[in-house]
């Protein structure tokens, strides 16, 4: 079965690395685009046909490190959509969540895609040990303007 994955960073260069790795590893398996948090919106098309949102953990504002990506997950669940969250970081055995993956996960990426994709429908409460583990970081956004 083909899926539809939408890929979200907050620089473009990381947004196309996570892109192409998804292209690589999954193949014919996924339709995949990729935008930014900041400078890219999604048509309603796109957001009706995907079958997963892959985010980055964090993006940063005029007060540092933010946790975009929880936000973001919390949001696509919300709606019906399953979600991924995606760090650098290498802490993946201190959170107990199947909706975020990291450079310590005993999985890989590749695998939590498929997981996830298979699995049913999300809960807001499968990001409770995120947002505990990231909560310095789990604040309103900074509106520049």
């Amino acid at each position: 079965m083909r899926h539809t994955v939408i890929s979200i960073a907050d620089s473009e260069e990381t947004a196309k690395a996570i892109n192409l790795h998804l292209v690589v590893v999954m193949g014919e398996r996924v339709d995949s685009y990729f935008m930014t948090y900041h400078r890219m919106l999604l048509s309603g098309t796109l957001v009706r046909q995907a079958d997963l949102f892959l985010m980055e953990l964090f993006t940063t504002d005029n007060l540092g490190p933010r946790a975009e990506g929880i936000f973001a997950a919390e949001k696509w669940i919300s709606l019906g959509k399953r979600a991924l969250i995606v760090s650098g970081a290498a802490i993946a055995q201190d959170i107990q969540s199947p909706l975020y993956w990291d450079l310590a996960a005993s999985d890989e990426l590749r695998d939590r895609i498929v997981s996830v994709l298979e699995s049913p429908l999300s809960r807001l409460s499968d990001l409770d040990s995120v947002r505990e583990r990231f909560r310095k970081y789990y604040r309103p956004a900074i509106d520049p303007h």
